[in-house]
């Protein structure tokens, strides 16, 4: 299995709500408002965490892990009311996907072991330099390496 059909996995996983959920070669230049609510993928950008695979031996098997951020793009953030009346929605919907990604933690079996969600983050999340509400969920990945 590869980081790549996780990838799809985890694009193809329902959260009632979204309305899409992008895989890596279905990610726009530009949310357009009919792809809204939106999920997704991305690297961490923030506090020097690697995305990028790193490989550990414990003498029996390899092991890789990547750090990925699942990210849901709610509304623009300079809609009428600002995040306080969106935020019931949008918990709802990040309920919602806790649930469903719960449900399918190995991604398909893709991963060797359940996902771990680091963090859960609502607040204002930027698309190619769009300011939107939304949420964004970190995720550890690990899987053996043949």
């Amino acid at each position: 299995m590869t980081w790549r059909e996780a990838f799809t996995a985890l694009a193809a996983i329902s959260v009632p709500g979204v309305a899409t959920s992008f895989d890596l070669d279905e990610l726009p230049t530009a949310l357009p408002a009919a792809s809204l609510p939106a999920l997704a993928p991305a690297f961490p950008q923030s506090g020097g965490e690697a995305g990028l695979a790193t490989l550990t031996y414990d003498g029996s098997v390899w092991q890789a892990a990547l750090r990925v951020d699942h990210v849901l793009y709610w509304q623009p953030a300079w809609s009428e009311g600002g995040l306080s009346a969106v935020l019931p929605d949008l918990i709802d919907t990040v309920d919602a996907y806790l649930t469903a990604v719960s449900e399918d933690g190995t991604l398909g079996d893709v991963l060797d072991y359940e996902l771990t969600l680091r963090a859960v983050l609502p607040g204002v999340v930027t698309y190619a330099g769009v300011r939107f509400y939304g949420a964004v969920f970190q995720h550890e990945w690990l899987r053996r390496v043949a």
